[in-house]
């Protein structure tokens, strides 16, 4: 029982957003491109800092003070922080740092930002704005530090759930096609001069067993997915084969890992 309520106490309870028509909103993307650029970056940028800052978690807490919602322990540390003793509790809040609430949910937001990151296929041989070959990553690691305090939608039992699962896995899986991007491209020593990298991209995949099995990745849907040079990529599928012992292109690959 304790740890249920303790559990529940993590997280408040879905919050409709949705404000009266005199209560300011922001769009926290405003004004930003998020095709693949430095907009995106920025955008991601700003979420992570919007997550750090406590910002996202400050607005739930006055949304729920608004409403009398119970609030939990850091929604009360935020509202103390905001709150100045010589204020007074009953004064609407419209503007946090002379900026109104954002106009979505933090999970809304991110869930505009994600898709963004996604490159289908991903080819080695082709320059990757950096905040696609690494941006899901530092997410990731931002909801783990930060999100735990912040509202869930309703269906989401952790805040990396907020993202629809076939998006987030096929995010994690291009985590470990880093492993061989550069491949093909000028400068760039070829696989059979650096096998070491197919070693470890299958250590990636076993990291990210999950999302292997999730996408039913065989060796054959892999090489949809992840596209190399034609010798390049020949070897990485029979190194895979003779490493993981698969019989079959069309077998699964996540059995093995």
């Amino acid at each position: 029982m304790r740890k249920t309520q303790k559990v529940k106490d993590r997280h408040p309870p879905p919050i409709r957003w949705e404000f009266p028509r005199h209560v300011p909103t922001i769009d926290f993307l405003e004004g930003l491109d998020l095709d693949p650029d430095e907009d995106l970056d920025e955008a991601v940028e700003n979420f992570i800092s919007g997550m750090a800052m406590r910002t996202f978690l400050t607005w739930e807490a006055v949304v729920c003070k608004e409403r009398g919602l119970r609030l939990t322990r850091r929604q009360k540390e935020a509202l103390e922080e905001l709150i100045s003793f010589e204020d007074s509790n009953d004064e609407e809040i419209l503007y946090i740092d002379e900026l109104p609430r954002p106009s979505e949910p933090w999970y809304a937001i991110l869930n505009r930002i994600a898709p963004h990151l996604l490159v289908e296929p991903f080819r080695t041989f082709e320059m990757q704005w950096e905040v696609q070959t690494g941006g899901w990553s530092r997410l990731v690691e931002c909801l783990e530090e930060h999100a735990e305090s912040l509202s869930l939608p309703v269906g989401a039992a952790s805040p990396l759930d907020v993202v629809p699962p076939a998006l987030r896995h096929k995010l994690a899986l291009q985590s470990c096609f880093t492993e061989l991007e550069g491949i093909g491209q000028e400068g760039v020593h070829p696989l059979e001069e650096d096998t070491g990298r197919i070693d470890r991209f299958i250590a990636r995949l076993r990291s990210c067993k999950e999302s292997v099995a999730y996408l039913e990745l065989t060796l054959d849907s892999l090489c949809q997915r992840l596209i190399l040079p034609d010798k390049d990529g020949e070897l990485l599928v029979r190194t895979m084969r003779e490493a993981l012992g698969i019989q079959s292109t069309q077998d699964p690959i996540a059995g093995r890992l």
